[in-house]
């Protein structure tokens, strides 16, 4: 403010302002206003002076990413163990096409047999591949779509064990009295009789996987379903083994697994009609179709129900009085289901029961224990 004039109640404010070489003056009745004149006139000062030349900026220059283009390889570069879903996803890549289009079409078979059917789409071409889970089903489904795109699709290698192991061949020692004698079908004495000592027996499979507390084949568990076990037991008379009667068993064993009927029973229900009656409809449960083959066969099945063991689990044992006779177990949350674990158990040994009978003879008495979760 260079000055202030006039009475108290109308003042008047001379302010000033330079910038540079150049002054200016400007005045009001507030020192507001005064500044505001003066800036205005600095302004109009400035004016007057003649237009600062153009300058050019130079524009930054901004390096664009190259962009990682995968080169098409050729089957040789892939080598044999390259996952074809991924290969098909190169050379599609690398062809700057559409990336392939996987899709499920259906689901088939038993909760514990499930078959998966998938569609890949590349261009106007569709390839489909099941298996038996939706990864494999994929995988076979790129194979096939490889295939068709004219790509040699490399052959599956042997899968390697976990752990080396080297094969060495048993050395027989002097003093070892231990005899393993192998049987084929008309072979044998003269008489028909063997010494009990070469008598060959089917070994019994491992209850590792059981339950702490539950051993289907100790004394008291076999005494409890009624099966003798042991040399020092007496052992029970029953008929020979029927080889055509196996083989129908095995086959309505397998048609019951995979579909749920079995033509072959139907078959021989309508022609004894003492039987019983044909099931309309498939049979989903495990146990239901054991029931039916039992009923068709003419042999019995029984359950025998233990309490909740410390996982809190139910636990089932059945036998089942077919030639030979089979014994498995069942773990489940409720009863039905560890029925329905057990019969399946049971319905799978009983499906291979013609190649079982095919391979060797089975002479002793025990019956055959399948351990099973």
């Amino acid at each position: 403010v260079a000055r202030e004039s006039g009475p108290p109640h109308m003042k008047s404010f001379v302010t000033k302002v330079s910038v540079g070489e150049f002054v200016g003056e400007g005045e009001g009745k507030s020192k507001k206003i005064s500044k505001k004149n003066a800036a205005i006139a600095v302004l109009e000062e400035l004016k007057k002076l003649p237009p600062l030349p153009a300058v050019e900026r130079v524009k930054p220059r901004i390096k664009k990413k190259t962009k990682s283009i995968v080169r098409l390889q050729s089957s040789t570069d892939n080598g044999p163990g390259m996952n074809p879903i991924s290969r098909l996803a190169q050379i599609q890549q690398a062809k700057k096409e559409k990336e392939p289009e996987y899709m499920l079409l259906t689901e088939r078979g038993l909760p514990r047999r499930r078959e998966f059917v998938m569609q890949v789409k590349v261009g106007n071409h569709t390839a489909e591949g099941t298996g038996t889970n939706k990864k494999v089903a994929k995988r076979n489904a790129a194979e096939n779509m490889l295939e068709i795109l004219g790509f040699k699709v490399p052959q599956a290698q042997p899968t390697k064990p976990a752990l080396k192991s080297e094969e060495k061949t048993p050395i027989k020692k002097p003093g070892d009295g231990r005899k393993v004698t192998f049987f084929e079908p008309g072979s044998g004495d003269e008489n028909g009789t063997s010494n009990k000592e070469d008598e060959f027996r089917m070994p019994y499979l491992s209850h590792q996987q059981l339950p702490a507390g539950i051993l289907p084949m100790v004394p008291e568990v076999a005494q409890a379903v009624g099966v003798s076990q042991g040399h020092h037991t007496k052992d029970f008379t029953r008929a020979a083994p029927n080889p055509a009667k196996a083989t129908v068993t095995a086959m309505i064993a397998r048609e019951l697994l995979y579909g749920g009927t079995s033509p072959t029973a139907e078959t021989i229900l309508k022609n004894n009609i003492s039987s019983g009656h044909v099931p309309h409809g498939p049979l989903t449960r495990p146990s239901e179709q054991l029931d039916y083959l039992s009923r068709v066969q003419g042999f019995q099945v029984e359950y025998k129900d233990f309490p909740k063991n410390n996982k809190n689990e139910f636990v089932s044992l059945i036998n089942c009085s077919s030639q030979p006779p089979l014994i498995s177990h069942g773990i489940g949350k409720d009863v039905e289901s560890c029925h329905d674990m057990a019969a399946l158990n049971i319905l799978k040994l009983l499906s291979e029961l013609d190649q079982q009978s095919t391979e060797m003879p089975r002479t002793g008495n025990g019956p055959v224990s399948v351990c099973g979760r």
